[in-house]
């Protein structure tokens, strides 16, 4: 697979955003803390009875060589949040030194809490050069749920991605012991490779980690698979261990892995939950 280089670049336009949720005395769950700096701000939250809605919203809607965010999530005890984005993410095309867009997001989850980070898909234009980091904390009793949708280039605008690279890694620890660890390099000859995404330009990529213990892992496996069926392109549903499960989508269609990804939600929302939730209003917009 590709290396994708790292040169610095003399334009920058970092950002940061630190967020704390806790459970009030009424059960649900507020903002207790909220700092930030450059472009970076979140909205008021919405609530879906006891689990909170928090959109992440990046004003400039895309980035170039020399940007980098910085987000930090922090999920006090039996918190319940649901993070993601307004619309598409995008890593423009970078300068000719090359330099990065990077982006950088952590999220620690306490006793009980539960997490569900769903940003909304993130489209690499021709000649980008993205390295995306996650880092998940989540305590023994606690739950997480998490996506990255990737498309590579515009295909409504005859765009495709020929140049360029995208690094994308992810580490789940439990009680701060690693649990997973994921890292892909995605340039134009793994895009194109029967070996690699096979031309399709649609990626994503899910984790769910439930509670040490549970007992769901095997049926949440089967009830995804079977969700799963209809979807036009290829899938995968592994139960890495007892209480880990992967989930990968490939599509050539962006909007028939979005469809997917919102039906999954309806589905292992409603398990972790333990109720019926309802799908992000900003979604539907």
């Amino acid at each position: 697979m590709e290396q994708c280089q790292s040169l610095e670049s003399d334009h920058t336009w970092p950002a940061s955003l630190s967020c704390r949720f806790h459970q009030t005395s009424a059960g649900k769950t507020a903002l207790a803390e909220l700092s930030h700096a450059g472009p970076l701000r979140v909205q008021k939250l919405f609530h879906d009875q006891d689990l909170a809605h928090c959109y992440v919203l990046h004003p400039p809607g895309g980035m170039v060589s020399g940007d980098d965010l910085d987000c930090r999530f922090y999920l006090n005890p039996r918190a319940k949040v649901l993070i993601t984005t307004p619309a598409s993410g995008k890593l423009y095309r970078a300068r000719q030194n090359g330099s990065m867009q990077t982006t950088r997001t952590l999220i620690e989850v306490d006793e009980e809490a539960v997490c569900a980070y769903l940003p909304q898909d993130t489209i690499v234009f021709d000649g980008a050069h993205g390295d995306l980091e996650t880092q998940i904390f989540v305590d023994s009793s606690a739950t997480y749920f998490g996506w990255e949708h990737t498309v590579f280039g515009r295909s409504a605008g005859s765009l495709p991605f020929t140049s360029g690279c995208l690094s994308q890694r992810l580490s789940v620890y439990r009680d701060r012991h690693l649990l997973y660890r994921d890292h892909l390099r995605i340039g134009p000859e793994t895009l194109t490779s029967v070996s690699g995404l096979n031309a399709m330009t649609s990626f994503a990529s899910g984790l769910l980690a439930l509670t040490t213990g549970s007992e769901k892992t095997a049926a949440v496996v089967v009830d995804c698979r079977h969700i799963l069926k209809g979807f036009r392109g290829k899938f995968g549903v592994t139960a890495i261990r007892d209480g880990l499960i992967s989930i990968r989508l490939l599509s050539d269609r962006a909007e028939d892995t979005r469809n997917a990804l919102d039906s999954l939600w309806s589905l292992i929302g409603d398990q972790i939950m333990a109720r019926k939730v309802e799908t992000p209003r900003i979604w539907r917009t």
